[in-house]
């Protein structure tokens, strides 16, 4: 589905990898966009990447 809902829109997930780091990745790739020390940074992250593309959001995976 590369990362896509029905409506066409991206997700962005924060969620804390096995390193420790907390990571932001597109849904529905592996790969990682960015790490961060801190959920906060992460969050922030994601969510300025989800302004950029119109109709996408932000899902925090505890």
């Amino acid at each position: 589905m590369m990362g896509l809902d029905q409506k066409g829109s991206t997700v962005f997930c924060v969620q804390q990898g096995k390193s420790g780091q907390w990571e932001v990745s597109e849904e529905g790739f592996d790969k990682p966009l960015a790490s961060f020390d801190s959920p906060e940074d992460a969050k922030k992250y994601a969510n300025d990447l989800a302004k950029t593309k119109e109709g996408s959001g932000v899902k925090v995976i505890d």
